[in-house]
């Protein structure tokens, strides 16, 4: 299944897809600003075992398991990153959003916010999730900005218990929490 943006289509992630993606996230000029050494002892680069754990099966089948998905991020015929979601909470109504762009080159053209934008109405109409989490390190400036441009706010800055305890996993060591809010508008 494919889903149309302005700028972008985001395509389902196959099985086959999952290889490609743990390279784009391991192995892009990327790489450095978001994990690994120097700048982020605290989040190593994933092992490929370490990856496959995170991203199960069901993050790359068409029915999914009902709280996980990722997408390839296409423009104009071209792969340029994935967009996923995770512990989509259907009784709180929140979902954890993630997106990798592969390379730099793909940046400054407003395709990751076109990408959460999109992906985030399409999960907001097909599943009345209402909110919209994504929580990068507080040192990834670059993807804090691209956030705010997909209208995402400022919530609050989680320490590892608090990461632990909200999402029952912690990643960075200065995690800052942002959510997009979504709101169906009802005719009277």
């Amino acid at each position: 299944m494919n889903i149309k943006g302005n700028k972008i289509e985001l395509k389902s992630a196959k099985e086959s897809d999952r290889e490609k993606i743990y390279t784009w996230l391991t192995q892009s000029n990327l790489t450095p600003p978001m994990m690994g050494l120097p700048n982020y002892p605290d989040h190593p680069i994933p092992s490929w075992e370490e990856f496959c754990k995170d991203y199960t099966f069901s993050f790359f089948n068409i029915s999914g398991d009902g709280k996980g998905r990722n997408y390839i991020i296409v423009v104009d015929g071209e792969e340029i990153g994935t967009i996923g979601y995770d512990l989509l909470d259907k009784q709180n109504g929140r979902v954890i959003m993630e997106l990798w762009i592969r390379s730099e080159k793909y940046y400054g053209h407003s395709y990751g916010s076109d990408a959460l934008n999109t992906l985030c109405n399409y999960i907001h109409t097909n599943y009345s999730i209402k909110n919209f989490i994504i929580s990068p390190s507080s040192r990834n400036k670059r993807a804090i900005a691209a956030y705010k441009k997909a209208e995402f706010r400022y919530k609050k800055f989680l320490n590892k218990e608090e990461q632990k305890k909200e999402f029952k996993l912690s990643e960075y060591d200065d995690i800052i929490l942002m959510i997009k809010k979504l709101i169906t508008k009802q005719c009277i």
